[in-house]
């Protein structure tokens, strides 16, 4: 088999469920000189990676395995950087230091990512639970779920918080902190740290100067981040039964990150 020429590059793998910053997080990642970037927000990796973990650890498959441990995890490796990083696309003029794009990750997608990509730093980032399920609820593709299905969608920020509690490979990213530009740049002063990589203020200033995926209800008229900010009174949308769904579903995650349900 044939190596990828990019086998051995660490990845920065950017995380997180939809309207949470998942689009801007992608793409400031990318503006970091020493880092390569697909710029594409897509799951193939996570069902890839499912599909890996399933192969890995269900003994009916395990003991069907034709192949090592170590050769399996391989061939997983060189299938996803041909699928994301195809090296019959644009390639990097020089050697990157990290590799970048992003998928939605679970906890046992992300556990058999490290068996596969050694050298991977997730960055997990995090929203209000109300923010989001409101955003995804007038969504052009994700409104046509049902409420329950966004709130069971936001619930899944929590797990992948809870696995990455105390790992070296996991930054958790709090959509709040992205709003201010001091705690901006100290969180990605703090990520790039981390993942080992010189901090550079692209990745900040490209937050700090760009909005993705606004999404606009009628009863509200202020943009940019004064909008951002007031998106918790959505909760005053819902009907009774919405929040009490929410309340049930997303109680716990709301408790486990500090945020409040409103009253």
């Amino acid at each position: 088999m044939a190596t990828h020429p990019l086998e051995n590059i660490p990845w920065l793998l950017a995380t997180g469920q939809g309207r949470s910053g998942t689009t801007v997080l992608t793409k400031a990642l990318a503006e970091h000189p020493a880092v390569w970037s697909n710029r594409v927000e897509s799951n193939v990796m996570k069902d890839v990676l499912m599909a890996g973990f399933a192969s890995s650890t269900m003994p009916s498959r395990v003991r069907q395995m034709v192949v090592s441990r170590e050769q399996h995890d391989l061939i997983f490796r060189q299938m996803l950087l041909d699928l994301l990083f195809p090296t019959s696309g644009k390639t990097p003029s020089a050697t990157p230091q990290a590799l970048s794009t992003f998928s939605a990750m679970n906890p046992q997608a992300a556990e058999f990512a490290t068996s596969v990509f050694p050298k991977i730093h997730f960055v997990n980032i995090i929203r209000h639970g109300v923010e989001v399920v409101a955003s995804r609820m007038v969504h052009r593709s994700l409104g046509k779920h049902s409420f329950e299905e966004h709130c069971v969608a936001w619930k899944t920020a929590q797990e992948m918080a809870e696995w990455g509690v105390g790992r070296d490979d996991f930054t958790l990213f709090r959509h709040e902190d992205l709003l201010e530009e001091v705690s901006c740049q100290m969180a990605f002063k703090n990520l790039f740290q981390s993942a080992g990589l010189e901090t550079a203020a692209a990745s900040a200033d490209y937050v700090l100067n760009n909005q993705f995926n606004k999404t606009v209800y009628d009863q509200e008229n202020s943009t940019g981040t004064t909008d951002l900010r007031s998106r918790q009174q959505r909760w005053q949308l819902w009907t009774p039964s919405q929040q009490e769904i929410f309340k049930k579903v997303c109680g716990p995650g709301m408790e486990y990150f500090g945020y409040l349900i409103p009253a």
